[in-house]
């Protein structure tokens, strides 16, 4: 597809950059003609159809693409990249190339990025091995000290995926994503308003391996950011108890406790437990606590005031709870769900009592 302008003025210099787009009807790849003086005679509209033609991943896996043009950038970062997605791979590239176009892409991410999505990867033994380098902590910590950097960037979330897919959140799992304590990386962003902290798929672990009870460090969040979701696979009060004198900058605070389709037997293995069990066959739900702690905070929230839980519900239904109003209404987002053990228990209002009591076998 050659994409072609008014002649520009006689005597204007002409430069001329080939690049070369993966094509979606034909085998081959296509070349597209882009004249860098020509660009602004170009209606937006046929940008638009250039662009939307063209995948995410297809800038994510070479950020350098988006600089072909100052003016392409500038259309097109806006429109369809204000959100780019990080994974270990593309992290390793820009911290550790040193050229003039990775030089170039910081520096224009530095000024449009609004917001990051940062990619957890899990790396198993049947996986490449030259993949292993990339999921490190230290590049981890090197991108978030160039996030500092990225002075539109707002909203950050930390998404844990195992293979690329959602990673299966069984409490009794043992080979989760190892992760270092995230509190680092978070301390280090003090522009970001807007954290998104989904971890159900990682194991947070200290320098020395051992286990990190991460609820301290959100709860210095509440007063600092305007917007927090946290999804854990366990959670305390910890995470969200504060005292009368600290002031609350947060109005949106949703917790997650539904981890997805992890067990299709017991709907408690579905849901984020306490941090601290009495035994590691009592996963008690942390549900009633953190209820009663939202409800005194979202009185001292600023607008929109918005405290959410969201839950597995005994009818099989996602349902998001409201603090303000103690309603549950069914999250449409998330598919219903039928556990033939607990048909009884189906008609349960939420927060009945005891709505997935278990044996100290994890059986009903």
């Amino acid at each position: 597809m050659r994409l072609l302008s008014p002649r520009p003025p006689p005597g204007s210099p002409r430069f001329t950059t080939t690049y070369t787009a993966p094509s979606y009807t034909a085998p081959s790849p296509r070349a597209i003609v882009i004249r860098e003086h020509a660009l602004p005679y170009l209606p937006p509209e046929i940008w638009i159809m250039v662009l939307e033609a063209l995948p995410p991943s297809f800038f994510q896996q070479d950020l350098g693409r988006l600089t072909v043009s100052r003016r392409w950038y500038s259309l097109a970062f806006p429109a369809f990249f204000t959100r780019v997605e990080y994974t270990p791979r593309v992290i390793s590239r820009l911290v550790t190339r040193k050229s003039k176009i990775m030089d170039r892409s910081r520096a224009m991410l530095r000024k449009s990025q609004r917001v990051v999505n940062v990619v957890i990867e899990g790396i198993g033994p049947w996986c490449d091995p030259r993949d292993r380098c990339y999921d490190t902590a230290a590049n981890l910590r090197r991108f978030c000290l160039m996030l500092i950097e990225f002075k539109e960037l707002t909203t950050v979330c930390f998404t844990a995926r195992w293979a690329n897919k959602s990673w299966k959140a069984d409490p009794l799992q043992l080979d989760y994503l190892p992760l270092r304590t995230i509190e680092p990386y978070i301390s280090l962003l003090p522009q970001v308003k807007v954290l998104d902290l989904d971890l159900c798929g990682t194991s947070v672990t200290n320098e020395m391996g051992g286990p990190v009870h991460l609820c301290p460090y959100l709860r210095p969040l509440l007063c600092r950011l305007h917007s927090l979701r946290v999804r854990m696979r366990c959670i305390c009060l910890d995470a969200v108890c504060s005292t009368d004198e600290e002031p609350i900058s947060v109005g949106n605070l949703v917790l997650d406790l539904y981890l997805g389709q992890v067990s299709d037997v017991n709907p408690k293995l579905n849901s984020s437990m306490c941090c601290f069990a009495p035994n590691p066959w009592d996963w008690s739900s942390p549900i009633d606590e953190l209820r009663t702690e939202l409800q005194s905070l979202a009185t001292r929230m600023p607008w929109p005031q918005r405290a959410e839980i969201v839950h597995l519900a005994p009818s099989g239904h996602v349902h998001t709870w409201d603090a303000l109003t103690d309603t549950c209404v069914p999250n449409l987002t998330e598919d219903s769900r039928s556990f033939s053990m607990f048909k009884e228990l189906e008609c349960n209002a939420c927060f009945a009592g005891n709505d997935w009591h278990m044996s100290s076998h994890g059986t009903a």
